[in-house]
């Protein structure tokens, strides 16, 4: 009986997969216009930073090393 109910969940699992998928990603029963999916909404997102990003080399103002140590293969 255990058996038999694992796999009618499991099929209707699969089943309702397949139909998400055949309609393009967008779940059933929502209005469709202004549904998108995982995909659009990720490629359509905007850098909130622009081009403005910060700098993330902490050793670009300030070497802490600079003058410690001179290299004799220069």
């Amino acid at each position: 009986m255990g058996k038999i109910a694992v796999i009618i969940a499991l099929i209707l699992i699969l089943g309702g997969g397949i139909y998400v998928f055949l309609n393009d990603g967008k779940i059933p029963g929502i209005d469709k216009k202004s549904q998108t999916s995982l995909g659009e909404q990720i490629y359509n997102q905007q850098n909130p930073l622009g081009d403005k990003a910060p700098d993330a080399n902490p050793f670009s103002k300030i070497n802490p090393f600079k003058g410690v140590y001179k290299n004799p293969f220069e």
